[in-house]
């Protein structure tokens, strides 16, 4: 009989009986992975499991809920405004690069400073190739420039656009669009810088007004006009809050529109007054 084949779950069954005897005494633990018998008994023995008896890895458990933890942590994040702070300084739109691949191919001038040692651009560009335009010439491989109607497109329409545009950029779109093709486009543009300048001019002059006035007393009133034309009081306190919350016109954009003016010879006798 003793050397009669035992089965497997006869095996298994008197060894859980016999360790029954001592798990108090010795802190078994019945959930532990690594116990043969509480899997072989209720046949949820993982792959994984397996495998780390196999190797006899008793920290493998340990080492993977560690694992796990670490890889759980979330990357603190930079604040929103800091964020947007790096990149402006160094993301520098395609259209940006666009015109300084432009200036630095037509124009025998160095990039205006405010350009060369702006952040973004010394990030996007060699050394070499931003001293290349006031070289010889004989610098190697020469880039070509490549022109592009959908840049141009947005060119033109944030030409009075300061934030899109910077004024560091004048000299730039100056050049860029001396030689702009078509009269249509032209003509159109022209109007819009004109309107620009006249818009800054009529707000230096009603400014201009404003001083004169003070100085002359001509908005001083008398105690007696005061005691009537409450009505009319009001409506000039309305107006003026009005003309106080409406934006004034920014000098750089009129200052470019003209230089543009002037640079296509369309500037007449324009010019911009200043207070």
């Amino acid at each position: 009989m003793s050397s009669q084949h035992i089965p497997a779950w006869q095996r298994i069954k008197i060894k859980q009986t016999q360790t029954d005897e001592n798990k108090a005494e010795a802190g078994f633990d019945e959930e532990d992975p690594l116990n043969i018998t509480t899997h072989l008994a209720t046949g949820s023995l993982t792959r994984r499991e397996k495998q780390r008896l196999i190797k006899g890895d008793q920290n493998a458990s340990r080492v993977a809920k560690k694992k796990a933890k670490t890889t759980n942590r979330k990357k603190e994040k930079l604040a929103k405004d800091v964020r947007s702070e790096i990149k402006r300084k160094t993301v520098l739109k395609d259209q940006l690069r666009y015109l300084i691949d432009f200036y630095l191919e037509k124009s025998s001038e160095r990039l205006p400073d405010a350009i060369q040692n702006s952040e973004n651009v010394k990030t996007n560009y060699s050394e070499e190739k931003l001293h290349k335009a006031g070289s010889d010439g004989n610098s190697g491989v020469v880039d070509v420039w490549k022109f592009s109607k959908q840049k141009q497109n947005w060119l033109i329409k944030h030409f009075c656009d300061l934030e899109e545009i910077p004024v560091a950029y004048d000299d730039l779109i100056i050049l860029y669009f001396k030689d702009l093709k078509g009269e249509g486009l032209k003509q159109s543009i022209s109007e819009r810088c004109r309107g620009k300048v006249k818009e800054w001019n009529d707000y230096v002059q009603l400014e201009m007004d404003k001083i004169k006035a003070i100085v002359d007393g001509k908005e001083m009133e008398s105690e007696q006009s005061k005691e009537g034309d409450e009505e009319e009081k009001k409506t000039d306190k309305a107006k003026e809050v009005e003309q106080a919350l409406q934006i004034p016109p920014n000098r750089d954009i009129a200052q470019r529109c003209l230089k543009l003016l002037e640079a296509w010879d369309s500037a007449a006798e324009l010019q911009l007054l200043s207070i």
